[in-house]
């Protein structure tokens, strides 16, 4: 979902400039990728393999010029990347090379058929051999045949058709031994067209990814001999975010407002979403200012472009009772106050279990604010002071990944810069805190409600419930 979103949010932005530039009636959008990802099921990370979590991507044709009646329609026909040089030079008017071996859409998006369109695909993968097994085979509306050439041709048949999401291996089955027969001849055919069987292997095959959690703990960026990574190193090539607001500069990360804002503005780390991690940057705010720092967070595209909703460590200039406090942006508003040691419990009551000092930090001046996240404890600190403790108990409402991102805040005009950005990205399999080994003492105090307190509210008390 957050990978859905993340691309609407893009292509928003996209359709947004070619609108302002007068472009949009006039442009052609191609939405695709060359392959997909992995991202933990099977096991697996990655996008070297032959199942359809890999294989199969989404192919979106926006055609201004396309007639009210073909908008929209949903088309079966199986599209390869080899077929986007034809179609471009289709929609352009000139002559396809009889050498391309892919055949151009544009009938199809015109009128939703084509004639003699392809019955099967054939899929390939040998790069990297020492670590990542090669593999060729076809694919079918009903079938898939692929054979792991390094792997003593080790096969697999799936049936498309009854289980779609590839569980079973029929290549072992005696009663579809006739199928299997046929794709491993048609796949001998159509190898022998293109060129012949890959040579073999030089050396062994290695190990291709370390296993979880290992891997997801570094998945985004080599970290240095301490572990941490700079996510501002590589300037605004790693961050999404409106270029009106945000700048890069000398190795500082910079977002300015004017005052007209009408809504919070964010940039986004578009590299990898983080779960546990330990983050120090720094950060200086002018006075008046009101920013925060996103994580486990989700794009809101609903909401507008650049719209960040979950955990913020807020950063606030001349309020020191809200400066490093953790709230969660459209969402369960503040989960922890500046003073306050807090637990949510299960069913999302904010309950005071201890009390931090609140101190003041200067406005214009560099402080560097520290996040560790563990599992669903947060904890924040501004130059090494505590600003924040929080065990969020909550299933429904908590969240235990997402997105990193920064926050320019509407209101007056303000200045946010960030700089010497340091992450580093722990296990991922970190132990998620019980109610039952973290008791909420029995004197503790409720936090106040969102919105105007009446007049005659108390706090509650936790053992008085």
């Amino acid at each position: 979902l957050r990978m859905v979103s993340g691309i609407d949010n893009a292509i928003g932005r996209f359709i947004k400039a070619l609108e302002a530039k007068g472009l949009a009636d006039n442009t052609i959008i191609v939405y695709t990728a060359d392959n997909g990802y992995h991202m933990g099921n099977r096991g697996f990370a990655g996008k070297w393999s032959h199942y359809e979590e890999s294989l199969r991507v989404p192919m979106i044709i926006h055609d201004p010029r396309a007639p009210k009646g073909s908008r929209g329609q949903v088309v079966d026909h199986s599209a390869l990347n080899l077929d986007l040089p034809a179609t471009f030079l289709d929609w352009a008017g000139v002559a396809v090379p009889e050498r391309y071996q892919g055949l151009s859409l544009k009938p199809i998006v015109s009128t939703g058929k084509a004639d003699d369109w392809r019955k099967q695909t054939f899929h390939e993968h040998f790069a990297v051999r020492h670590r990542i097994p090669a593999f060729e085979g076809l694919r079918t509306d009903r079938y898939k045949y692929v054979r792991y050439v390094d792997e003593e041709n080790y096969e697999f048949l799936h049936d498309l058709k009854e289980d779609p999401d590839e569980l079973v291996n029929l290549a072992q089955d005696p009663k579809h031994g006739k199928t299997l027969k046929q794709f491993r001849n048609r796949t001998d055919k159509r190898v022998a067209e293109l060129g012949g069987p890959l040579q073999p292997m030089n050396g062994s095959l290695g190990v291709s990814t370390p296993p979880h959690p290992k891997a997801a703990a570094t998945v985004a960026n080599r970290p240095g001999a301490n572990g941490f990574s700079n996510l501002l190193g590589g300037g605004m090539r790693a961050w999404s975010g409106d270029s009106k607001l945000w700048s890069h500069k000398n190795g500082v990360l910079t977002g300015k407002s004017d005052g007209t804002l009408k809504m919070n503005h964010f940039i986004t780390w578009k590299v990898a979403t983080v779960r546990n991690f330990d983050l120090k940057v720094k950060v200086r705010i002018s006075a008046g200012g009101n920013s925060g720092i996103q994580y486990r967070s989700a794009h809101a595209p609903d909401l507008g472009l650049d719209v960040i909703t979950g955990y913020q460590c807020d950063v606030v200039a001349d309020k020191s009772q809200y400066n490093g406090m953790l709230y969660e942006e459209k969402g369960r508003g503040i989960l922890s106050r500046t003073s306050d040691k807090m637990v949510v419990d299960p069913k999302g009551d904010r309950w005071v279990v201890g009390k931090l000092e609140v101190k003041e930090f200067a406005p214009g001046e560099w402080h560097e604010y520290r996040i560790l996240v563990e599992g669903n404890r947060h904890r924040h600190w501004i130059d090494g002071h505590p600003t924040g403790d929080l065990i969020d108990l909550d299933e429904k409402g908590r969240a235990l990944d997402g997105v990193l991102a920064l926050q320019l805040h509407r209101g007056p005009p303000m200045t946010i810069e960030f700089k010497d950005m340091l992450i580093k990205h722990l296990p991922d399999d970190l132990p998620i805190l019980k109610l039952k080994d973290n008791p909420i003492p029995a004197d503790a105090l409720g936090a106040p409600p969102r919105g105007k307190l009446p007049k005659d509210w108390k706090a509650p008390i936790y053992g008085e419930r």
